[in-house]
C-alpha cells in the first residue's frame, strides 16, 4: 500500500515539473516593440494621406492639418511609453501560483481515482479477503457440480468434467462412476471408454482384467491408431499373458512418440520386459491366447479385391479394414481383421476368435452384412471419403466364400 502511494506522490511531482517553469518564468512587455508598431502605423497612415492629397480628395489645408495632427499624436504616444510603469512592463511568476496549482492537480488526482478507481485493491488484506470468497475450495466446487448434474442427469460433460476431478483427488471409485454415466449417454468414444478403464483400473490396484479389458479392447478396435488406446491395450495384453499381442501394439505406438523421448524410453522398457516374458514362457507364449472365446467352427470365407476404377485413388499404406456385423441388432463389428491395401487381393476368414467384445461374437447370430473398407485416415470409425464394399445378407453356417469388391466411395 505505501509503495503505491509513493508512485502516485511521484508521478504527480513529475506533472508539476512540467508546469512549473511556465508559472514561475519571469514575462516582459518590450517597449522598443511598442515603439516601432506606433511608427510603422504613422507611417502607413502618413502615406494614406499622401495618396488622397495627390486624387484630390484632401485639400492643401486638410492635408498640412492632417499631417500635423498625425505627427502630435505619434509624439504623444513615444513620449508615454517612456513612462509606463514597471510593474506592467515587468512580471514574475509568482510561488503562489505554484503552490495553487500543485494542490488544485493533487485534489482533482485524489478526487478522481477515488470516485472511479478501487482505492481497496491497494490494501493486501482487503484483497485476500475477496480472493478468500472468490476461490471456492475444490470440494465446495465438487458439491456445486454434483448438484448440477442432479437437476440436469443428461449433461455429458458435466459428468465428464466430475470424473476427472475425481481421478485428480485420486477418488476413482467415484470417477468410475461419473464415466459410467458418461459413456451411458455418448456411446463408442474411444476416449471416454479409456477414461472409464482407467479409472476402473486404479480402483482395483491397476488391474485391468475384466471390465477395464473389455473397454480398452473395443476402444482400440474402434481407434487403432490412438496412442493412448495402443498403450492402455498393450498393458492389457501383457497382463494376460499375451506378449505376442501387447508387443504388436506397443511397436506399433513407438513410432508415434518420436518427439517424447522420455516415453520412447519408457515403451523401449515395456517391450524388452515383454520380450524376455515371451522367451521365458517358451515357444508356446508367441501364438496369442485367444481374448475372447475360441471359435467354434462357424467362419466366414471373404476374398477381397478393388475395382479397377479405385485402384488409382488408394496408396498400399493405407488401412484395409475386413468385418461382419449383424444384419439386424447393433452396429459393433461381429469379427475383424485388418490389412494394408498392399496385401490386396486377399482371402480371410471371420471368426469368433476375432470379436471385439466377449459375447458378441458371429456363432451368436444367422446372418451378418461383410464388408471391407479402406480407410483414408487410418480409423475404424467410418469417414467420409473411405472406400466401401459390403453384401448382405451372409450366412453365417454356410460354407460359400464370399466375393467383395471395394467399389464406391463413402459421400
Amino acid at each position: 500500500m505505501t509503495i503505491f502511494w509513493l508512485i502516485t506522490a511521484a508521478m504527480i511531482l513529475v506533472a508539476l515539473a512540467f508546469i512549473a517553469p511556465a508559472l514561475l518564468r519571469k514575462s516582459e512587455l518590450k517597449i522598443s516593440d511598442r515603439d516601432k508598431q506606433n511608427v510603422v502605423i504613422a507611417r502607413e497612415r502618413l502615406l494614406e494621406l499622401k495618396s488622397e492629397h495627390a486624387a484630390g480628395t484632401l485639400s492643401d489645408e486638410e492635408y498640412e492639418q492632417t499631417k500635423l495632427e498625425l505627427e502630435q499624436a505619434l509624439l504623444i504616444d513615444l513620449d508615454s511609453a517612456g513612462e509606463i510603469d514597471p510593474a506592467v512592463g515587468s512580471r514574475k511568476g509568482s510561488p503562489v501560483t505554484l503552490i495553487v496549482a500543485m494542490l488544485f492537480i493533487v485534489g482533482v488526482t485524489l478526487s478522481v481515482y477515488l470516485y472511479l478507481g478501487t482505492p481497496q485493491l491497494v490494501d493486501p488484506a482487503t484483497m485476500a479477503q475477496q480472493d478468500d470468497k472468490k476461490m471456492p475450495s475444490i470440494e465446495e466446487m465438487v458439491s456445486a457440480l454434483v448438484e448440477r448434474l442432479k437437476e440436469n442427469p443428461e449433461d455429458a460433460e458435466g459428468w465428464y468434467l466430475l470424473g476427472r476431478t475425481y481421478m485428480a483427488m485420486k477418488d476413482y471409485q467415484k470417477a468410475s462412476f461419473a464415466f459410467e454415466k458418461v459413456n451411458q449417454l455418448v456411446s463408442d468414444q474411444p476416449p471416454l471408454m479409456l477414461a472409464w478403464a482407467d479409472a476402473l483400473a486404479m480402483s482395483s490396484g491397476g488391474d485391468m482384467q475384466g471390465r477395464p479389458a473389455e473397454l480398452i479392447r473395443k476402444a482400440i478396435s474402434l481407434a487403432p491408431e490412438d496412442q493412448t488406446a495402443l498403450w492402455l491395450a498393450g498393458m492389457v495384453e501383457d497382463q494376460s499373458g499375451n506378449f505376442a499381442r501387447a508387443l504388436e501394439h506397443w511397436r506399433h505406438l513407438k513410432p508415434m512418440l518420436t518427439e517424447d523421448a522420455g516415453a520412447v524410453e519408457q515403451v523401449d522398457r515395456l517391450i524388452a520386459a515383454a520380450e524376455r516374458k515371451m522367451a521365458a514362457s517358451g515357444p508356446g507364449a508367441a501364438v496369442e491366447k485367444p481374448s475372447v472365446a475360441a471359435a467354434t467352427g462357424q467362419a466366414i470365407t471373404a476374398r477381397i479385391t478393388l475395382s479397377a476404377e479405385l485402384t488409382s485413388q488408394v496408396k498400399p499404406e493405407e488401412s484395409l479394414f475386413v468385418y461382419a456385423r449383424a444384419l439386424e441388432g447393433p452396429k459393433m463389428p461381429l469379427a475383424a481383421v485388418r490389412l494394408k491395401v498392399s496385401d490386396l487381393p486377399a482371402t480371410i476368414e471371420l471368426n469368433d476368435g476375432q470379436a471385439m467384445v466377449p459375447g458378441m461374437n458371429l456363432s451368436s447370430f444367422q446372418q451378418v452384412v461383410v464388408g471391407a473398407r479402406i480407410s483414408r485416415t487410418g480409423n475404424a470409425i467410418a469417414a467420409s471419403g473411405d472406400l466401401l464394399g459390403e453384401v448382405s445378407p451372409v450366412s453365417v453356417s454356410g460354407d460359400a466364400v464370399v466375393e467383395l469388391v471395394i467399389d464406391s466411395v463413402i459421400p
